[in-house]
């Protein structure tokens, strides 16, 4: 019963470990790359450039709303999954942009 349960423990560490990603660290999952693009007519959607450049696939395609951390850069916003993508973004633009 005991290694049962600390299986059990362990696979729900490593799953919160694999879904974390970035957007865990913000209140809001959205995320940017450019003006948000309409995927549908309800949601605009976005790609946040940090998380693309870190093959961060569960962060990288993210809904936008009010709460979204965005920047702008150039003129042009860029949204973010979470406040900590926008700061690293803020940082070095040209370093995500470049993979466009």
């Amino acid at each position: 019963m005991r290694s049962m349960k600390m299986t059990i423990g362990v696979g729900m560490l490593l799953l919160a470990g694999m879904t974390g990603g970035c957007a865990s660290n913000s209140q809001n999952a959205a995320a940017t790359g450019s003006t948000p693009v309409m995927a549908s007519a309800k949601a605009p959607h976005a790609e946040c450039l940090v998380c693309k450049y870190n093959a961060d696939l569960a962060c990288v395609d993210l809904s936008v709303d009010s709460q979204t951390p965005s920047t702008k850069y150039q003129g042009k916003t860029y949204y973010f999954c979470s406040d900590t993508c926008r700061k690293k973004f803020e940082k070095e633009p040209a370093k995500y942009l470049s993979q466009k």
